[in-house]
């Protein structure tokens, strides 16, 4: 019974990356759209980006004890789903996207400015919890590893003449979806944490 809970975990966990890997399926051997800006696989992280935010939002309504910590993440990630949404924004203007996640950030950091020493102390306590570690992992996959193993240089050189830009596309979406995925684990987590910590606290 004790190794239920982690086994239930895996499984889950497993099932979710099964998700991703079944998006880039489709996109590539149903839909044929060359994994376009509409796409299965975007519309999935884009579905993900705002569901992390909308937690985080509702987290920090609901309860103030990390209520700056959610403002902030749920700032950042909006800010995220706004990049992923560029090609929307550049029917205002070409790199508009900049503005409007500058202005989301903006807003976030204004409303937890009055008690800076407070968000700093809640984000320490939430990079102390389980949910940090699965959270850093999909930051890191999709600003730091997709980037990199998304170069075009890398896929120019290995593929030569054979080169298509879908692969290099297909592995970066990828490898993206996959990030988001363990950040909106990382979320249900940390939703999952606060409400026991509620109930307890009642």
């Amino acid at each position: 019974m004790l190794l239920l809970k982690p086994i239930l975990q895996f499984v889950f966990s497993s099932l979710a990356i099964l998700i991703a890997i079944l998006c880039l399926h489709l996109d590539v051997n149903l839909f044929n759209n060359g994994l376009s800006e509409i796409s299965v696989t975007e519309i999935v992280q884009e579905s993900l980006l705002a569901a992390i935010v909308g937690v985080h939002l509702w987290l920090a309504r609901r309860s103030g004890a990390m209520r700056a910590c959610n403002i902030l993440i749920a700032g950042f990630f909006m800010s995220m789903l706004i990049r992923e949404l560029d090609a929307l924004f550049d029917m205002i203007s070409h790199g508009s996207w900049v503005w409007f996640a500058l202005g989301v950030a903006a807003v976030a950091v204004t409303s937890v400015a009055r008690h800076p020493a407070r968000a700093v102390q809640q984000l320490v306590e939430y990079t102390r919890t389980p949910c940090w570690g699965i959270m850093l992992s999909g930051l890191l996959a999709v600003l730091v590893f997709s980037r990199l193993f998304g170069m075009g240089i890398l896929w120019h050189n290995l593929l030569q003449d054979g080169y298509l830009r879908i692969v290099k596309n297909m592995v970066e979406e990828g490898t993206e979806l996959f990030g988001y995925i363990l950040c909106a684990t990382a979320t249900l987590v940390h939703l999952v944490d606060s409400n026991a910590r509620q109930k307890k606290a009642h």
